[in-house]
């Protein structure tokens, strides 16, 4: 299967680099065009309707994000290709997009081209970057995208309870519905919510503190949650938990 795609980056250099790889590493990629900036790479689009956008985020006269603001349905992947930026990453991770960092490693472009290739076949609107759009629009409410086998689910975070460090997974738990297993480890939930009112209360448990109705003060203290559910908190956590609880409230 051959994918069409086109690379946006501002840098003549990060370009043919990315170009380079692509063709030693890629054989299904089918590169149509290179662009410099937002407006070469709007008219590349509508040229030759790609499959696969490669794209750098930060460019002279309108960032990536800008690009996707031209279009009003996503019927091509995307590949954010970037330099680290904390807002940035955060607002990709949040909605499971598929990013790379510069400088670019070869492993990591070729399992994300092999993932988007996937649903590539699958011939599905890009939901990914519609939610991502949303929570640019509005970073104050969004909602987190939790990859579940051949999908993703996107829930707002504040429905989530609490998260559980099963290994290599996360289960992710609800008031109101079964719980959704994450291939995503606990340490990757904790970086992405502790801006969002979560705490770490135990080393499996991550807490969203607008769920906690009780302190119950017994040895390292015990959470009650808004599902009845009760977690112990850790000696070592017990003040940075009250902390928190104290500045949420």
């Amino acid at each position: 299967m051959q994918i069409t795609s086109i690379i946006v980056d501002d840098e003549r250099n990060g370009r043919e680099n990315l170009a380079g790889i692509l063709s030693g590493h890629c054989p299904q990629i089918k590169l149509a065009g290179q662009a410099s900036s937002v407006t070469e790479a709007i008219n590349l689009i509508r040229q030759f309707q790609p499959q696969l956008i490669f794209l750098d985020i930060e460019m002279p006269g309108g960032n990536g994000f800008k690009l996707l603001e031209a279009f009003e349905s996503y019927p091509f992947e995307v590949i954010f290709v970037t330099a680290y930026d904390h807002y940035a990453i955060k607002a990709i991770r949040f909605s499971a997009a598929d990013y790379i960092l510069k400088p670019v490693n070869v492993n990591e472009l070729t399992d994300a081209v092999e993932r988007v290739s996937r649903r590539i076949q699958e011939k599905k609107e890009n939901e990914r970057i519609r939610f991502l759009q949303q929570n640019l629009l509005r970073p104050a409410s969004p909602k987190i995208g939790l990859p579940t086998g051949d999908h993703v689910q996107y829930v707002p975070i504040e429905s989530i309870v609490r998260c559980k460090g099963e290994g290599n997974y996360t289960s992710v738990i609800f008031p109101d519905r079964k719980p959704v297993l994450v291939a995503k480890t606990l340490v990757e939930f904790e970086e992405l919510l502790a801006e969002h009112g979560f705490v770490r209360a135990h080393k499996t448990h991550l807490i969203n503190l607008k769920h906690v109705t009780a302190f119950v003060r017994d040895d390292g203290g015990c959470l009650i949650l808004s599902n009845g559910d009760q977690i112990h908190v850790s000696r070592r956590r017990k003040d940075l938990v009250k902390e928190r609880i104290k500045t949420q409230r």
